[in-house]
């Protein structure tokens, strides 16, 4: 993105923060369920509602990129990372949003509470898939 006569790379640093942020809220959700400890428990969602508060700006930032940067080519790589870029934005939300209407989840040890875990580390493969993505358009490798 050009803000004056500098190039400023917004969707690599959003994109790098967001993809940060996810993996370490689930670790500290890891933490808990190992542990119990309120610390971790707290920490994993207030690190989700920043992930998750990123993530929009991470995708319009890569929407903002590819329309200026490849003429919004219609190549399989961003049609990818479109795709997959709004199911992580819908996981995170889903994820922060369930445990901010229902803390409790992680304390009922029933379905539901296996099920929340799932959709947290679901949220790991498309974070790691969609880094790939980058890092394919990065460094040129564009099927």
């Amino acid at each position: 993105m050009k803000i004056g006569k500098y190039t400023i790379r917004l969707h690599s640093i959003s994109a790098h923060f967001t993809n940060t942020l996810y993996p370490v809220a689930i670790f500290f959700l890891f933490l808990y369920h190992f542990t119990a400890q309120g610390s971790f428990r707290n920490t994993y969602f207030y690190l989700m509602i920043l992930a998750t508060l990123s993530s929009p700006i991470t995708y319009l930032t890569g929407i903002i990129e590819w329309k200026q940067k490849y003429k919004g080519a219609k190549v399989r790589v961003f049609m990818r990372k479109y795709r997959y870029g709004l199911v992580l934005l819908s996981l995170g939300a889903l994820c922060t949003l369930w445990y901010y209407l229902n803390p409790e989840i992680l304390m009922d040890k029933n379905v539901f509470y296996i099920l929340f875990l799932i959709f947290n580390f679901s949220i790991l493969p498309f974070a790691v898939y969609l880094g790939y993505l980058g890092g394919k358009l990065v460094y040129g490798v564009v099927h």
